[in-house]
């Protein structure tokens, strides 16, 4: 089973907890038990999982900026978000969680987080479930 569901995003960067949202899908799907895929078509955005709030959002997003040498990028649609690109390869365009009794199986701290790099946008993201 494949589900896609759509995201705005409202700032240049940010980090947006997709947590709730996800365990609402898998809710509403007949397995129990099984493992999730979350793929995120867009080159300029990332998931990953991590702690959330009390700065630590803000915390990732400098990391994920500075992580990115300043050189000539060769980017010829636009030198000036060439890192977002290189980031979001970084970071990754897909995760894999496993899931029982419905719901994400997650540390107490964890979230699954959007990181955006060059919105606002629309950022789509397809939900696997094996």
């Amino acid at each position: 089973m494949t589900k896609r569901f759509i995201v705005s995003t409202k700032e240049k960067k940010e980090i947006i907890d997709l947590t709730h949202k996800v365990n609402v899908l898998l809710a509403e799907q007949e397995k129990k038990f099984g493992v999730c895929n979350l793929f995120i078509t867009h080159t300029t955005a990332a998931l990953t999982t991590g702690e959330i709030g009390e700065g630590t959002d803000d915390d990732l997003l400098e990391v994920v900026e500075k992580m990115i040498p300043d050189i000539n990028f060769r980017h010829a649609h636009d030198p000036s978000h060439a890192w977002t690109h290189m980031a979001a390869s970084i970071i990754g365009p897909s995760i894999v969680l496993s899931f029982e009794e419905k719901k994400l199986i997650l540390g107490t701290w964890q979230s699954v987080l959007l990181v955006e790099l060059d919105g606002p946008r629309e950022r789509t993201i397809y939900l696997t479930i094996t």
